[in-house]
């Protein structure tokens, strides 16, 4: 792992300023730090984003030839998942519209142009749909008689989740098969989009979302999404939840900083924006918190007003987190280390509650996730597959037991850091 050269990949992401010395930078390091940093780079979503901002600057030859030429052939094989897609989003909506079932695409083409300049630049893997209480079971009906299978999930209290038979399989390569054309893709019915016992964390979000739906078309395909002040509000909170949850890619920050700049200028959507958070300090907070992770990676503009709303929004210790471990961590998409848990304790008020949740994120006792393995069930097929998935769990167990020693141990400096703070607060006060 390479944290400068992660910097430096970040900096040439940047959304406003020159990208001059970061170019520069990165033309010093070596063919083994980027191909040691190739698989970090596919994960945090930014690969194709990357290789689209070398080719616009005439600056491929910063990176080696082989990861060059590696970037380029998934830079071409995602334009054809992404027209697959297209197809299939497409067919989606005509039948849930057909119907007659009320919906909001979330995330995915929903993005574009706004948070995303171009659907072949961010990576693709779902269609995320919210859809009312009372049309739910008939959307799951439209999808199984489109031949969608509903898939066992462990989210499946918070969204349903169904796939065509063939992208049902999970035995891929991973990251090289990410940008396929027939990597599976999902579809998620969600009828809320924060649920307040998933992480003890009662918030009171916006209602009645569908209700402000938009009709937007994109390259010939049209289909309703949700608001623009909605969108940001629940990109900012998808962002928040994955943080918490220790695995948030630096493109979904990345996205959010698109945004910012996109929309800088626009003070009659700021102001429309901060009247969904008026009167809500924890909302703001959270949201505040994930625009100045976003803007502060990627040199995101804010203008004055706003600028001022997000610091204003936010208490001492959460600015002071995102100063001593938001910033760093962003760089390794959260997942390196536990110290997230600072921040969640934050926002969660009950001590009791706080235990538990700190029990369980400390040494997680969920069976592990499931290594890609053989189709066939031969014992030549079979002994591969066992030996990966015991190698992958001793894995996890290591990352929690060391990060978890580690959270421990700077838990005495946070709290330091935090009275530091208060006294400083109270002193010119």
């Amino acid at each position: 792992m390479n944290r400068n050269l992660r910097k430096e990949i970040a900096g040439c992401l940047r959304v406003a300023g020159s990208v001059d010395a970061h170019l520069s930078a990165l033309r010093k390091f070596s063919r083994r730090d980027w191909e040691t940093s190739l698989e970090w780079l596919h994960l945090s979503g930014i690969a194709l984003t990357f290789w689209d901002r070398l080719q616009n600057l005439g600056a491929e030859d910063v990176v080696p030839a082989s990861v060059g030429a590696s970037l380029a052939a998934v830079f071409a094989e995602h334009r054809l998942r992404v027209a697959a897609m297209a197809q299939e989003f497409d067919s989606l909506n005509r039948q849930f519209e057909s119907a007659g079932i009320a919906y909001a695409v979330w995330k995915g083409f929903a993005l574009i142009p706004e948070f995303y300049p171009d659907a072949c630049l961010r990576p693709s893997y779902d269609y995320d749909y919210l859809v009312s209480p009372e049309t739910h079971p008939l959307a799951q009906q439209v999808l199984i008689a489109a031949g969608y299978v509903r898939k066992r999930d462990d989210d499946a209290t918070h969204h349903l989740t169904f796939a065509l038979p063939a992208h049902a399989s999970n035995s891929w390569n991973m990251p090289g098969s990410l940008y396929a054309a027939t990597f599976p893709r999902k579809v998620e019915l969600h009828q809320r989009l924060w649920f307040d016992e998933a992480f003890n964390i009662p918030l009171q979000v916006p209602e009645r979302i569908l209700d402000r739906k938009v009709h937007r078309t994109w390259q010939g395909v049209s289909f309703y999404s949700l608001g623009q002040e909605d969108a940001l509000l629940f990109q900012g909170l998808h962002a928040f939840q994955h943080i918490l949850h220790n695995w948030c890619r630096l493109g979904w920050l990345w996205e959010i900083a698109h945004f910012l700049e996109h929309r800088s200028r626009d003070s009659f959507f700021w102001t429309r924006f901060y009247v969904h958070l008026e009167g809500n300090k924890q909302l703001s907070e959270i949201v505040s918190m994930v625009f100045m992770l976003a803007a502060a990676l990627f040199h995101a503009p804010l203008p004055t007003p706003t600028n001022e709303r997000v610091r204003g929004a936010m208490r001492g210790q959460v600015s002071l987190w995102v100063d001593q471990y938001g910033l760093r961590s962003a760089l390794d998409n959260f997942s390196e280390n536990k110290y997230t848990l600072f921040l969640y304790r934050e926002f969660v008020r009950d001590k009791a509650t706080w235990r538990k949740i700190q029990r369980g994120r400390l040494l997680p006792l969920r069976r592990p996730n499931r290594v890609a393995g053989a189709r066939n069930t031969t014992i030549s097929n079979l002994l591969p597959t066992i030996w990966n998935q015991g190698w992958y769990v001793m894995q996890r167990l290591a990352h929690h037991s060391v990060s978890g020693a580690a959270y421990l141990w700077e838990s005495a400096r946070w709290q330091r850091l935090r009275r530091l703070r208060a006294n400083r607060v109270l002193s010119s006060s």
